[in-house]
Order: structure tokens, then C-alpha cells, then sequence
């Protein structure tokens, strides 16, 4: 699409904060106003559309993109199914499955997903089940059920924090240890990855693997950044 506007700036409306295209106020694909709490994130955003060129590349605003999903998906009529989306992921979360072998793999799994393990018990109740190796292994309900109940009451900016790093990383446990500052992005990439990371390691350099790392690893900075923008006081 090419660019249709000279300027892009913050501002305020009744309500909150928006983001106007040489004085109008963008909407979502929905055609809902983009309406924001924080005026750290409307300002993000504006730099987003402000840095585009002759033609605009929707790739390169992922602040706006996760705005987007948040306004028309997170508070709309979608929300059921995107809660059931993620639920998903729970059943078979990607840190309950720890390598048989070899030892050095198993260290890692040992070092990055025990104490998310932990963490999630201790924090918030939730017992699930690791097994060794990829056979599926069914988590006890008491543990989808408590899962289900912290899902379908995240508010939708925090939901959508938690349902853009599920489906990144493959792990709903990850995703809300970033949501909560449990890890920081770094440390949830290396979570999510500690198989490629290893593999990659031991047996050299991959060009089309390591920019699918490279990708997750900023979307995971950028769905980081979404939360802490979202938190920025003004």
C-alpha cells in the first residue's frame, strides 16, 4: 500500500490516547479508534507509521499489529475462540517434554524449564505433569482447569500479550512468565529454543534456521516491548 499521509503523531481524545494520520485519528481493520491507555504506547506507534516510506510495510509495525489484535480481537467477539486457541497449547505445553538423552540436552531442558515448572505451581497452582521424551503425555485437569480460569481472566492487553507469545514460542507457561516479568525476553527465547540453540551449536550454522530464531527472538522483543510500553507511565 503506498503512503497516503504526510504526518503521524500522538494525541489525546476523549478517553485515552490515539495516534492521528495528518490530523485523523487511525482506526483498526475493524474500524474501531484506536484508543489507547498508555500515551508511551500511542507515541511508539506513531513512530511506527511516522518511519515509513513511500510505501507502507505492515511487517515493520508490530506495535501496531499487536494494538490491532488487542482492540478488535482480545475485547470483541473473537475471544472465546482465541481463549480456546491458546488453551491448547496447555495440553502439550513445550516444557513438560525434557530430552532422554544426550546428557548436555538434558541439562539444558533441566536448567530452563524446571524452574518454570516450579514458578507456575508456586505462583499460581498450576501442577504440570514432565515427561522424558516426545510421547504425548495428557496433563492432569485440575491443572487445564486452573489454566482455563487464568486465560478467560486476563484483561485483553494482557491477553494479548499471552496469545501472541503462546503462539510464538509453542508454550503457554512461557508466555505467562513474560507477561508477568518472570522472564524477560532474552530469557524466554532461550527457553522456547533450547533445541535449535543446541542443535545449532553442536553441529554448526544453519542460515534458514538461525533466521527463523532471529525471527522469533523479535517478536518476542517486540511483544516485550508492547507490555512495557503498555505499563509506561505518562
Amino acid at each position: 500500500m503506498k503512503k497516503f499521509y504526510k504526518s503521524a503523531a500522538a494525541g489525546t481524545a476523549p478517553g485515552g490516547h490515539v495516534v492521528r494520520l495528518d490530523g485523523k485519528v487511525i482506526k483498526t481493520p475493524l474500524q474501531n479508534l484506536l484508543l489507547l491507555d498508555s500515551p508511551a504506547l500511542a507515541e511508539a506507534i506513531a513512530q511506527e507509521w511516522a518511519a515509513q516510506g513511500t510505501e507502507i510495510q505492515p511487517l515493520t509495525m508490530p506495535l501496531t499489529r499487536l494494538a490491532n489484535t488487542m482492540i478488535d480481537k482480545a475485547r470483541g467477539p473473537d475471544r472465546a475462540a482465541m481463549n480456546a486457541e491458546v488453551l491448547k497449547y496447555a495440553g502439550s505445553d513445550l516444557i513438560c517434554y525434557f530430552a532422554a538423552h544426550p546428557p548436555a540436552l538434558v541439562r539444558l531442558h533441566e536448567e530452563h524449564w524446571k524452574p518454570l515448572l516450579e514458578w507456575l505451581k508456586e505462583k499460581h497452582g498450576v501442577a504440570l505433569e514432565a515427561v522424558s521424551g516426545i510421547q504425548y503425555h495428557p496433563q492432569p485437569q485440575a491443572a487445564l482447569d486452573k489454566l482455563k480460569r487464568i486465560v478467560e481472566g486476563l484483561a485483553a492487553a494482557d491477553f494479548t500479550i499471552v496469545q501472541s507469545a503462546t503462539a510464538s514460542t509453542g508454550s503457554l507457561a512461557i508466555a505467562l512468565a513474560l507477561l508477568e516479568g518472570k522472564l524477560s525476553a532474552a530469557e524466554a527465547y532461550e527457553a522456547a529454543c533450547v533445541d535449535e540453540i543446541y542443535q545449532l551449536k553442536t553441529w554448526g550454522a544453519d542460515a534458514l534456521a538461525q533466521k527463523k530464531l532471529d525471527a522469533l527472538n523479535t517478536d518476542l522483543e517486540e511483544i516485550t516491548r508492547f507490555r512495557d510500553l503498555l505499563k509506561a507511565s505518562s
